[in-house]
């Protein structure tokens, strides 16, 4: 029998996400209160036979009186248990338990997006037998992921050789490297991403600000990693990245003029590397590519690795059609 308990114990919940080699920062306590500002959120354990087998984040955004909307987990629910092999029937219980929990009894529209890739489940389509289907337009993650089964010199051999010889570069221009993950820090790589946005005027995804308040609320086993490159003294690069499951994640990069020069984004990324692998991850997330509309990014990150892999996808659920035609126009409203 599959029971769904709220908690609102943060303790309980930081001490039980370090059971799951899934777990991820997007599905830490405070992730979508500080980092996407939503006004409700729900933290449900889910429990099989008084066995803890999953951990899910729920956000919640419903229409005033009508009491119809959307319940939405994002890169969960957390179900894999570390050194377990991998158990898509417990997926699919859990799933099941969501769907009537949400859509069932409270008639909203359950929209997940599970942190699972094509190299851990080669086959999605178990999700739509239990009465999920994926949702077209919104687009499958894909990104790269470099294996940390190897020892550091084999990893770096593994790179190809123009990245290589840029990393080697790279060495050879005199950087100074800071890793941490205090707000000071934090700082410095803000004041660097900004540079950058208004160099190259692109559209933001993630809005970093929120990130660096929600880092500073998280346990320090679970904080982000910050690396800053410094020449001269003066700060020229920093990428952020995360390690709470298994899988290391590249969240956030940036660099000056400067840093352009001297490559380095390639002496921190092989800084983030080293650690993520001391940090005991199987796996690295580059923090996904699209090769059409970010060509660059994508050269780049290719020269570490080029296992390709693609995320399970955003699959919804719902009975009642209102829920629907508001998340759908809500979306509208959106774009």
């Amino acid at each position: 029998m599959i029971l769904i308990k709220e908690i609102s114990d943060k303790t309980f919940w930081n001490n039980s996400i370090r059971e799951f080699e899934d777990a991820n920062i997007y599905q830490t306590w405070n992730f979508a209160v500080l980092a996407q500002n939503e006004k409700i959120v729900k933290h449900l354990a889910i429990y099989a036979n008084q066995n803890l087998i999953g951990l899910a984040l729920v956000r919640l955004r419903k229409m005033p009186t009508l009491n119809r909307g959307i319940a939405y987990i994002l890169n969960g629910p957390v179900c894999q248990k570390r050194n377990q092999e991998n158990n898509i029937q417990i997926l699919s219980d859990i799933l099941v338990a969501l769907r009537e929990e949400f859509v069932v009894n409270q008639k909203l529209l359950l929209r997940i997006k599970p942190y699972i890739f094509s190299d851990k489940i080669s086959d999605f389509d178990f999700i739509e037998s239990i009465g999920f289907n994926r949702v077209e337009k919104i687009r499958q993650y894909q990104t790269l992921v470099l294996y940390l089964d190897k020892d550091t010199d084999e990893i770096r051999k593994s790179f190809k050789q123009k990245w290589r010889n840029c990393l080697n570069q790279s060495e050879r221009n005199g950087l100074e490297i800071r890793e941490g993950n205090d707000q000071e820090l934090y700082n410095e790589f803000l004041e660097l991403y900004n540079q950058m946005i208004i160099r190259k005027k692109f559209k933001e995804y993630v809005n970093p600000n929120r990130m660096g308040k929600m880092n500073e609320e998280l346990d320090d086993d679970y904080k982000l990693k910050i690396f800053i490159a410094y020449k001269d003294k003066f700060p020229v690069a920093g990428i952020v990245g995360s390690a709470i499951g298994n899988t290391g994640i590249y969240l956030l990069g940036a660099s000056n003029e400067s840093g352009m020069k001297n490559k380095g984004s390639y002496l921190l990324q092989w800084e983030m590397i080293k650690w993520l692998k001391q940090k005991g991850c199987q796996r690295y997330d580059l923090g996904g590519i699209n090769l059409d509309d970010n060509p660059g990014v994508y050269h780049f990150k290719s020269g570490i690795t080029d296992q390709e892999v693609m995320g399970m996808g955003t699959y919804e659920a719902y009975e009642s059609r209102l829920s629907k035609r508001i998340v759908s126009f809500g979306e509208f409203i959106k774009r």
